[in-house]
């Protein structure tokens, strides 16, 4: 899976410590150089690191999504 110039992907920044999304902006072979949008420094990653970071964070807003629904006000039936 290729990442496109100018998309953002979620990662945690070397620099400031937050994960924000990244914005691409070069890719070489399987290393994209990306800019935290928070601090604005620039840092190489690789395609597979992006990757699974995207994903797992997909799937812990995907969880908090699924427990808004479950319960959309948080108020307990018990």
């Amino acid at each position: 899976m290729e990442f496109d110039v100018g998309v953002t992907r979620i990662f945690p920044c070397p620099v400031c410590g937050v994960d924000t999304p990244h914005s691409i902006k070069g890719r070489r072979g399987h290393m994209y150089g990306v800019i935290c949008t928070n601090c604005r420094s620039g840092s190489v990653v690789s395609d597979v690191d992006l990757r699974v970071y995207q994903l797992k964070w997909e799937e812990e807003l995907q969880a908090i999504l699924d427990s808004l629904m479950e319960d959309p006000l948080g108020i307990d039936d018990d």
